[in-house]
């Protein structure tokens, strides 16, 4: 009886395997690869942005009302995940990152859940002090600000100093702002603003309010 696959079969014995010795040999993952969530909650400002953008609806926020403030907890369902990577690029504060763990192996699925929590503290309360009855203004001081602060913490632009520059709007995640330069208009939605103080820090004229 010939058996004409013996001989291959022996000299394959001998020979350097052409598998990945994985898990014997570690093996890292491809340049780019998009794997395992982390979420540094100490960098988040739940503007829910990372939620309206994930396609596999992966993502979930609670909000537990404390002492100090609120606590926010946001969920990621890797088993769910599509790990496409947008929660991680419109995220405006890097606090999700996508890495090269492709460890995700589980048998229980609470093993597939990332979590993370912070508190959301509120808003400071700043009286704007009064200006002395007795004091000059200076001649070529900067413009007195025309508005005052909200008290739920949410800006307002002050049109006095504003250039109507669109950055704000550009800049906010939660696309809350709407700036019309030919008008000189500039329009908040309130039931999209987080108060992450985005827009202020990013006005070069320091014109919004927080």
């Amino acid at each position: 009886m010939d058996f004409p696959f013996v001989k291959e079969a022996i000299s394959q014995l001998f020979s350097k395997s052409s598998c990945a010795m994985y898990p014997a040999v570690p093996s890292e993952a491809a340049p780019h690869y998009r794997g395992r969530i982390v979420y540094h909650p100490d960098r988040c400002i739940a503007c829910g942005m990372c939620e309206r953008v994930c396609a596999g609806g992966a993502i979930s926020r609670t909000v537990e009302k404390t002492e100090e403030g609120d606590k926010v907890t946001m969920t990621f369902n890797l088993g769910s995940c599509t790990f496409c990577s947008h929660c991680a690029d419109f995220c405006s504060r890097n606090a999700i990152e996508l890495t090269g763990d492709y460890h995700m192996v589980a048998t229980k699925e609470e093993d597939l859940l990332v979590t993370g929590s912070f508190i959301k503290k509120p808003p400071v309360k700043k009286a704007a002090p009064a200006p002395a009855a007795d004091q000059a203004k200076p001649a070529e001081a900067a413009p007195a600000c025309t508005v005052a602060p909200r008290e739920d913490g949410k800006p307002v632009s002050d049109p006095s100093r504003c250039v109507y520059c669109t950055l704000c709007a550009k800049k906010c995640p939660a696309g809350a702002i709407e700036v019309d330069r030919a008008n000189k208009t500039w329009k908040l939605d309130d039931e999209k603003c987080v108060g992450c103080g985005t827009c202020a820090d990013a006005c070069p004229k320091k014109c919004i309010i927080m």
